[in-house]
């Protein structure tokens, strides 16, 4: 990685801005430079126009954003879980992109008719929901043949509407007739509801002592609508209003569909403003004098030559200039694979990059995932088709970054469980009976379980290999003898120890042993040795040896490669027996048995092909990467044409 340095006459920089989003290769860093002692400021301050700008395309983004958010409410897009990991958008050839996303006033006319569709669509609403509070207030009341104007009473009468549940009716309505004698109460039909009508007709000068008889009870007078007429004629024309209501906004939803012809105009203009204020955000950042500005960021490089071209064929009046990275600076990483590896740095760009200037862990790691990804699911059958579908899926939705690796990697391990699957004879378990091109392990678990010691054994040793590695080439020899080096006599002598008690060979023994106290006096002697004081390094040295049981854990956590192998099997031996079961059903068995074994086949290769990412990834990451891994790096993002809605692709390719 090395740090670029850009400058170049104010007037350009737009276009140059403009360039490094096109060609993509640099990561911008913004530069701290102290402004009074070299007479510099932002470049916003040198080209006023720059702010008014970023304030012209601010508006127009939050106009189209309306826009997008307005079509969602009568057609929003459905993605599936996988297109919404892979992304999504919609893909456009650049020239097309081009040409929509410059119609910025056919954009701007499109959001006044969505401000408008929008705006008459709320006031229908806010009318609809009026008339249906009105229409709920009067409905107690549609049996009264008085004019709701009238109900209002006169300076000697007083008229109050209420509603007493029927619960209580008798008991209220005998208090009341008791308390005001001189007060007239029509009831209305309680049509089967909780609450009767009454109407309450008194003198003015009873009517306070009406309401406090009822007001004891939690009953107060009803207020209804301003309305003209009677409640039921009210009622009837509101319920005339609702339908036309209804039929308006059925047509103003109708002229709404008719935009979302527009909705990948409205993207692009979106997307083509969004790059746009990127560019005049990194404009504003830049420092610059009264005629020359700065730009600074990380480049890979193999890509500056690129990148001198892409700039030096429009402009002449440039200044390029890469360096190493200083001691205190921290460039971003990129990981650097052969392509038959490239998949595999999914696994690494989940758990976290490395830091500048360590091992990149993706080609190390990249056979012992694939052969543990078989081991765990280890059925041929699930491995053909988790490939296709894997294929299907890379063909069908554009994927771009991790999500492209981690779909192109399942696929290479579904050649591994094939792989397995022979070997094991394992082909959608025993459903054609085809036998092994080895060992069963449901037949000798044992030896499956020494297959997986072994293997985790070998990539500890590995890890071990790259730690040792990486010291030796940063000069740190004595580290790479005594840290690791002294691991690997000790370790093998330990594990000839164990094989020779189990196997009964003596000279393996006697190998073993010598092994192992040469590895345990070398690290005795030298795992101590940050300590000055004899005592205390010969105890930190012994103390050492304790690793060793982290060593042994680790190898039995690759266990779970038998564990996880003998669940896809069984399961997949569970099926088929049940759905065999039903060939005893004459001429139509063979239907329920052929959906069970789909149902059940298709149910266990999902979970089980989860379970051996999950677990083969945790292999990597505990017991693998945890030997020389050094986390911290961040991930390398270059200044692109980063989108939201569209996907630009090559001409012919969407």
């Amino acid at each position: 990685m090395k740090k670029v340095s850009l400058v170049a006459p104010v007037s350009c920089a737009d276009g140059i801005i403009g360039v490094l989003q096109d060609v993509g290769v640099v990561e911008i860093e913004k530069t701290e430079i102290e402004s009074q002692e070299y007479s510099l400021c932002d470049l916003s301050e040198v080209l006023a126009e720059l702010g008014t700008k970023q304030e012209e395309l601010s508006r127009a983004l939050t106009e189209l954003k309306f826009c997008i958010d307005f079509f969602d409410r009568f057609e929003r897009i459905k993605k599936n879980i996988i297109e919404q990991f892979a992304g999504g958008k919609v893909y456009l050839p650049n020239s097309t992109f081009d040409d929509l996303g410059s119609k910025v006033e056919e954009g701007h006319r499109i959001y006044e008719e969505c401000r408008r569709l929008d705006e008459e669509l709320s006031k229908r609403s806010t009318e609809e929901s009026r008339l249906l509070d009105n229409h709920n207030q009067l409905s107690a009341w549609e049996w009264l043949d008085i004019p709701v104007p009238e109900l209002a009473g006169s300076k000697q009468i007083s008229v109050d509407l209420y509603e007493i549940s029927s619960r209580f009716y008798e008991d209220i309505m005998a208090e009341l007739n008791e308390s005001c004698p001189r007060t007239y109460f029509a009831p209305g039909p309680s049509s089967g509801t909780r609450y009767i009508p009454v109407v309450a007709i008194s003198l003015s000068e009873d009517r306070d002592k009406v309401r406090q008889v009822l007001s004891a009870h939690n009953i107060v007078p009803q207020l209804l609508p301003e309305v003209q007429g009677t409640p039921a004629d009210a009622m009837r024309r509101i319920e005339d209003r609702l339908s036309a209501i209804d039929k308006e906004i059925e047509d103003l939803t109708e002229q709404a569909k008719g935009l979302l012809k527009e909705r990948v105009k409205i993207y692009s203009i979106y997307d083509h403003l969004s790059l746009a204020l990127d560019r005049k955000t990194l404009a504003s950042e830049c420092p610059a004098t009264r005629t020359a500005f700065l730009i600074e960021g990380w480049a890979r490089e193999d890509a500056l030559p690129e990148l001198e071209k892409a700039v030096r064929s429009e402009y002449d009046l440039v200044h390029i200039e890469a360096r190493d990275p200083l001691d205190d600076e921290n460039p971003p990483v990129t990981l650097d694979n052969p392509a038959f590896a490239t998949p595999f740095e999914a696994v690494t760009e989940i758990y976290g990059m490395p830091r500048p200037g360590t091992i990149d862990p993706s080609f190390a790691s990249m056979p012992f995932f694939f052969i543990f990804f078989g081991m765990a699911l280890g059925d041929a059958g699930y491995g053909v088709i988790l490939s296709i579908v894997c294929l299907l899926l890379l063909k069908k939705i554009k994927m771009a970054g991790t999500a492209k690796k981690l779909f192109t990697m399942m696929a290479i391990c579904g050649a591994a469980c094939v792989l397995v699957g022979a070997v094991t004879g394992s082909w959608f378990g025993d459903l054609f009976g085809i036998a092994p091109l080895w060992f069963s392990p449901l037949d000798n678990p044992l030896l499956m379980l020494g297959v997986s010691f072994a293997l985790g054994l070998v990539q500890i040793y590995v890890g071990l290999g790259i730690k040792l590695y990486y010291n030796v080439k940063q000069g740190n020899l004595k580290e790479a003898i005594f840290d690791q080096g002294l691991w690997y006599p000790f370790l093998t002598g330990f594990i000839l120890l164990i094989g020779a008690s189990a196997l009964g060979n003596p000279v393996m023994s006697e190998v073993g042993k010598w092994l192992a106290i040469l590895g345990a006096v070398g690290l005795i002697l030298t795992q101590g040795r940050a300590h000055k004081n004899i005592i205390m390094r010969l105890g930190a040295g012994i103390l050492s040896l304790y690793d060793l049981t982290g060593y042994v854990s680790d190898i039995l956590s690759y266990s779970r490669l038998l564990a996880l192998g003998l669940a896809s099997s069984v399961i997949a031996m569970v099926v088929n027996d049940m759905a065999k079961r039903f060939l005893s059903i004459r001429f139509v068995g063979w239907i329920p048995m052929l959906m069970l074994l789909v149902i059940g086949h298709v149910f266990n290769l999902a979970i089980n092909v989860i379970g051996s990412y999950v677990h083969s990834s945790r292999l990597q990451y505990v017991e693998f990467y945890g030997k020389f891994f050094e986390g911290g790096g961040r991930r390398f993002r270059p200044f692109s044409k980063k989108t939201k809605y569209i996907e630009i692709v090559e001409e012919g390719e969407a």
